[in-house]
């Protein structure tokens, strides 16, 4: 199986409520369970990198080589809707229908943006912050990952 389609499945897994699932194909068995009921499936998660650490005050009496940098402000977190799992995203409900939204549109939590498409099954894409929608980043029929940024809100 390929790693994209072993993607899929664990993410379509995660949404399902099952406890168990096992699939054979080629000569090669995969199998995906819950330690837990409701727990959801054991997942990668990408590395972060590390924080940076401030250099040691120098001992007292000696003055330091350098100056200490400034804190910098901290910018502002940007606000994007993302993908929940890797497919094709579909931006209007059938293809002669109007886009879900587009740019200008006032977007509520909880709204449907989209659909992704995995393995012939369609699971509504819904914001999980509100605001305006600035940009759409990618095109109608794209392939989007897990957490990938679909658009930003102002």
């Amino acid at each position: 199986m390929d790693t994209q389609a072993l993607k899929a499945l664990i993410d379509l897994f995660g949404r399902a409520p099952l406890r168990e699932l096992e699939i054979s194909e080629g000569g090669q068995t995969l199998k995906i369970t819950r330690s837990e009921q409701g727990a959801a499936p054991a997942a990668l998660v990408p590395s972060r990198p590390s924080t940076p650490v401030a250099p040691a005050e120098p001992p007292a009496g000696q003055a330091p080589s350098t100056p200490a940098p400034t804190p910098a402000a901290q910018p502002q977190a940007e606000r994007v809707v993302t993908a929940p799992m890797y497919g094709t995203l579909h931006l209007s409900p059938s293809p002669d229908a109007p886009p879900f939204v587009a740019v200008g549109d006032t977007l509520s939590v909880g709204q449907q943006i989209g659909l992704i498409e995995a393995m012939k099954v369609f699971t509504p894409v819904k914001t999980e912050v509100a605001g305006r929608v600035e940009a759409i980043l990618v095109t109608d029929g794209s392939e989007v990952e897990a957490d990938q940024p679909l658009m930003r809100l102002s």
